[in-house]
């Protein structure tokens, strides 16, 4: 697969992302609500970002972003959550699960950027990956017994 095709991929599942952050900000329960609640918000803060950054680094490439729910759900491969409550247990196994899947993602792209000699859209990706990376070790610290 072309890096312009990963990157409007990773930038589709962003979206969705996005999406179900909100779902998991506005559903979570249990005793670990205002934690997660919190986090949730901060993480969409972050994913609205990078929708942005790779939109706008899709558009700097010479091609056109993924913009709209109907595509991004078509080229999507995490998935969405229903409408209902959710355990803070679950919300984060939940976000670990689509945390490790980006993790993957980035470092694919980044790869991909490398092979191809575009150390921009590389360095981009490389980021993402030590962010992600942080954040499995932080989920999977919380979800420990």
């Amino acid at each position: 697969m072309s890096l312009l095709n990963r990157l409007n991929e990773f930038l589709a599942n962003q979206q969705i992302f996005y999406v179900k952050l909100h779902n998991l900000h506005w559903y979570v329960v249990g005793s670990s609500f205002f934690t997660l609640h919190a986090k949730f918000e901060e993480l969409y803060g972050k994913a609205a970002t990078i929708v942005d950054d790779v939109a706008e680094r899709i558009l700097a490439l010479g091609e056109n972003p993924i913009a709209s729910v109907k595509k991004a759900l078509e080229v999507s491969g995490i998935g969405e959550l229903s409408d209902s409550k959710i355990s803070g247990q679950e919300a984060v196994k939940v976000l670990l699960e689509d945390i490790k899947f980006f993790n993957d993602a980035s470092k694919e792209i980044r790869s991909l950027a490398l092979e191809t000699g575009d150390e921009k859209t590389a360095d981009q990706f490389n980021a993402y990956a030590g962010e992600y990376e942080k954040l499995i070790w932080m989920l999977e610290a919380y979800l420990e017994k």
